[in-house]
């Protein structure tokens, strides 16, 4: 039913995995040892369809949770708070199949204070969420502006691709409003790929994606262009302003200590920028013209 999307990933929840087998062993094995098995005349499959199908679901949650999520403490709670409400919901259960003597009440004592304290660690999980959901929802607002087209989004950048940059020009330039467009050039690229492939070249650019939304405004939009360039759209702001975050992306990807998978010496790169003030009236093609020309224009390596 659930998957895990890869081998790192299962190995990281193997103990979680194990947790869950055995709660429901431990259910088991409570209610064999100290239970009598009951007749099937008294046996009711009402009962057992309803709380089997609570189980069943129960036992489903916790798989979902740790398929789709990564290790962290969110997950870890989640799994903690669903097993024990698993463990309660299992004793619930077998009760349809085993009768308890006097001196193993306690068994039916115990199948509600698991679940109980269950849910209160589901709910500190529940909230612990929703501070991670938070600050990914803002990330997403850094990356997307204030539309979303997943269609258009790049797989390896996780950013929009260039006709989206595009449309959002359109858009501003019908709003009258003021804007500075960019694009950001890594520099020898193709070098890179050459020497350590396509896949780390890919794994490069999604770092250098991540550099450039977190120095980028809320309201500012980052797109990728083509190969190893990155749009950027920023309303609002002065040439002098938008210069200023430009140096400092930049300044950032000359910094970033990437590290191939085979070798753990640090490799470093750098970029070069061109920027343009948008005009309401002025022909786009030709504003991205000038602006890829600049950037073919000989320069030093390290600017």
């Amino acid at each position: 039913m659930f998957t895990f999307s890869n081998a790192t990933q299962f190995r990281h929840h193997k103990l979680w995995l194990v947790f869950t087998a055995g709660i429901v062993t431990l259910a088991v094995c409570l209610a064999s040892m100290f239970g009598d098995l009951k007749e099937s005349a008294v046996i009711s499959n009402l009962d057992i369809l309803g709380e089997g199908s609570i189980a069943f679901l129960t036992l489903a949650w916790m798989l979902a949770a740790l398929a789709s999520r990564p290790p962290g403490t969110v997950t870890s709670l989640l799994t903690i708070g669903l097993g024990l409400f698993l463990f309660s919901v299992s004793l619930d259960f077998l009760d349809e199949f085993f009768h308890y003597p006097e001196e193993a009440y306690w068994i039916s004592m115990i199948e509600s204070y698991p679940a109980a304290v269950g849910m209160v660690v589901m709910t500190a999980a529940l909230y612990r969420w929703h501070l991670e959901q938070r600050a990914l929802n803002l990330q997403l607002r850094r990356r997307e502006w204030d539309f979303r087209d997943h269609d258009a989004i790049d797989p390896i950048t996780q950013l929009y691709r260039a006709e989206y940059w595009k449309e959002q020009i359109h858009k501003q330039q019908r709003s009258g409003k003021s804007a500075v467009l960019a694009i950001i050039d890594i520099n020898n690229f193709s070098l890179f790929n050459q020497k350590h492939g396509y896949t780390e070249g890919d794994r490069y650019l999604h770092d250098i994606a991540q550099l450039i939304i977190m120095n980028l405004r809320q309201q500012d939009l980052a797109c990728r262009y083509a190969g190893d360039r990155f749009a950027i759209l920023m309303p609002d702001i002065s040439p002098m302003q938008a210069d200023i975050i430009l140096n400092d992306i930049k300044a950032s990807i000359q910094h970033l200590a990437f590290r191939h998978s085979q070798n753990a010496n640090a490799i470093y790169t750098t970029a070069r920028s061109t920027q343009v003030t948008l005009l309401p009236n002025q022909r786009l093609a030709t504003v991205i013209n000038n602006m890829l020309l600049e950037l073919e224009r000989p320069h030093d390596s390290a600017a």
